[in-house]
């Protein structure tokens, strides 16, 4: 059994050296193939010893074979294993670099210790130890995942070793010898030593067994499963983001073709007319994501990360960051509300999250300087109205938690795929407010500050969360953005159907939507009504709600301006 004390002692260097040795070995025996077929069959040699001869020399030759393909197939695990035990390493150093930054130490048997936190403030005691707790399953997570992988290359390094020792690696005597290639007999043992990729944790895994499986494996296996398996990576909270966007650009061509082809056999077949108008909606989904994923002379753009494409469900679902998210000192996700469509309005919303991480990093180079990254996720079905105007779909109790959990998770996986934590902020617009704040009632998301505008409540169908304490962000870090002459953030809340009026909820700071003067003297406009909160105006200049957002997101809540 592979113990934690032991996997700290690994080192490719051995198997990486090995390679070299055997590869040599094997360079050798290939150059003799062709003295083989030579000595295989003397011209003019006939009778009972010319027989005897041959038998001898067929003999040789499968030997041979068999020693190739031994040596190719060595060759190859010990490559490969070396490689993978770069993965080990770096899962071993990512889990002891958490553990060492909160002061825990991993025992030489995998157990998590608990050092203690620094000195608490009396009123900070139990957050601190919450958080605690849940660092303390994250690591026990990455130690399970790095001891997880570390069997399995174990296993698959002595499963070739077992193959040779027993001459199992191919069956040389099934080979033609007057035809005879010892570079093939080496092919074949070199397939047959094919390593295995651990698979990813179950599909409901937490994000912190998704990113301890994603840090132990090695550059070479990461790649491959991203062009290989991109479901396997780009919707898997917990994995890095640049890596999820590679895996969901190649996936979103996938889906492009698998779809387009679909089309093709509904319209060949007759198929029903909703069915086509559900695949068309892909379609068109897809084609969106790559317009943003894309300048428009068609290369990439390198600002932006496809961080999950979900073609399931009732609509599609994407979600898009602007920035690098992996790196970034500020991050920041946004959820919007009512009638948000991946192929209609998301474009809007990533160019103006764009434009709120823009403003955020002008504010934080007054002070010296930093990074911003912000997220545009539709991953819950929102509500819309249909082509007659009447609203469908009503968020309920059912889709907002499944949004909230799904959101949690998110949030969740941002923060486990980073060695340290970035500040971060939570934006929800309308009907992404009530997902946001479900959200945040799981705790252990990592957010930092939340702000919602336009918001009808923070809660579920049932309104149970009636104060800014039940969202689990540090006090006095949640904000309400309530614009004059909106009427889902003014008189929706009145009813109580999604929690306390977020207006006048305990705990909750109220922000500014009217005009005002920036902390560097330059005008802000006033938002109005519901669609208005984060809007640039025409010549560049902020209005003062989204001035208050990019204060928020760049850690810098003294430039906020309060609701009168």
């Amino acid at each position: 059994m592979v113990t934690w004390s032991d996997v700290t002692r690994w080192s490719p260097a051995v198997l990486q050296g090995a390679v070299g040795d055997l590869n040599a070995a094997y360079n050798k025996l290939v150059a003799c193939s062709d003295d083989l077929r030579a000595v295989n069959t003397p011209e003019g040699w006939h009778g009972e010893a010319a027989d005897t001869a041959a038998k001898e020399v067929n003999g040789i030759i499968d030997g041979l074979e068999e020693y190739a393909a031994d040596l190719a197939a060595l060759r190859r695990r010990a490559g490969d294993v070396g490689d993978a035990i770069t993965g080990v390493q770096n899962g071993v150093r990512e889990a002891e670099a958490i553990a060492a930054h909160n002061h825990f130490t991993i025992a030489g048997d995998g157990a998590i210790v608990d050092n203690g936190a620094p000195e608490v403030p009396e009123d900070q005691r139990e957050p601190v130890a919450e958080e605690r707790g849940r660092i303390a399953e994250e690591l026990k997570d990455r130690v399970e995942e790095v001891l997880r992988q570390a069997t399995n290359i174990d296993e698959d390094l002595c499963a070739v070793l077992d193959l040779i020792r027993a001459g199992q690696v191919i069956d040389a005597t099934a080979n033609d010898n007057e035809h005879t290639s010892l570079a093939a007999a080496g092919n074949s043992g070199a397939a047959n030593a094919a390593p295995s990729i651990m698979p990813p944790p179950a599909v409901d895994a937490d994000p912190s067994m998704n990113a301890a499986w994603w840090a132990a494996l090695s550059d070479k296996e990461r790649q491959e499963l991203i062009a290989r398996h991109p479901d396997w990576v780009g919707n898997r909270d917990g994995i890095k983001a640049v890596d999820r966007s590679n895996a969901n650009l190649v996936l979103v061509e996938q889906e492009k073709r698998s779809f387009a082809a679909e089309l093709d056999r509904l319209r060949r077949d007759g198929g029903d007319s909703g069915e086509i108008a559900r695949v068309e909606e892909r379609l068109k989904a897809l084609d969106a994501i790559s317009g943003m994923m894309h300048d428009p002379d068609g290369s990439l753009n390198p600002h932006r990360q496809l961080m999950s494409v979900d073609m399931t469900g009732d609509h599609p679902k994407a979600a898009i960051a602007n920035g690098d998210v992996d790196t970034a000192q500020h991050v920041a996700v946004f959820t919007p509300g009512m009638n948000s469509t991946v192929d209609g309005n998301m474009h809007g919303y990533v160019d103006d999250m764009d434009s709120v991480q823009r403003s955020a990093e002008r504010m934080l180079a007054t002070q010296g300087g930093g990074t911003v990254a912000t997220v545009t996720w539709i991953g819950y079905e929102p509500s819309s109205f249909d082509d007659k105007g009447s609203l469908t779909g009503l968020i309920t109790s059912e889709n907002a938690n499944i949004g909230g959990d799904k959101l949690a998770r998110f949030d969740q996986g941002i923060d486990a795929a980073r060695p340290t934590d970035p500040h971060f902020t939570a934006l929800g617009h309308s009907q992404g407010s009530i997902v946001t704040g479900i959200s945040l009632t799981h705790g252990g998301t990592g957010v930092d500050d939340a702000v919602v505008f336009g918001s009808p409540g923070v809660a579920d169908h049932f309104g149970i969360d009636n104060t800014a304490h039940d969202l689990k962000v540090p006090g006095g870090h949640a904000y309400n953005i309530t614009a004059g002459g909106d009427p889902v953030a003014q008189w929706v809340p009145e009813t109580w159907r999604y929690g306390a009026a977020p207006y006048a909820m305990d705990g909750m700071t109220q922000l500014s939507a009217g005009a005002a003067t920036g902390s560097d003297g330059a005008p802000l406009a006033a938002s109005y009504g519901h669609s208005e909160y984060t809007r640039t105006l025409p010549d560049g200049s902020d209005t003062t709600s989204k001035h208050n957002i990019a204060a928020i997101v760049a850690g810098m809540p003294q430039l906020a301006i309060p609701a009168r």
